[in-house]
């Protein structure tokens, strides 16, 4: 899926029927999606929506590297609104 997150194109992967709350996995520095791409499929399939994000700078996703927590949390709430999740559970590893 492509979302626009502040003017700029952002690719996630995602699994699952689209419901909320969606589980919202965030990579570290330097990954991006695929990291997820062993744990989403068998989290999905027991019941949840799992949306998993490239950060700006990662993977598919336009823009510079975020580079404080900060403008993370900034930008993940941004990308929330885009993807119209109102009630999200969060996993990160990492800077995720």
């Amino acid at each position: 899926m492509e979302l626009n997150v502040h003017s700029k194109s952002v690719h996630a992967a995602h699994w699952g029927e689209s419901i909320n709350p969606a589980l919202v996995m965030v990579h570290g520095a330097g990954g991006n999606h695929a990291v997820w791409s062993l744990v989403a499929p068998n989290v999905a399939a027991e019941g949840y929506y799992v949306l998993a994000p490239d950060l700006p700078g990662h993977g598919l996703s336009e823009g510079e590297a975020l580079t404080s927590i900060p403008a993370l949390a900034d930008w993940l709430t941004a990308f929330l609104d885009a993807a119209g999740l109102q009630r999200v559970i969060l996993a990160g590893h990492s800077m995720g």
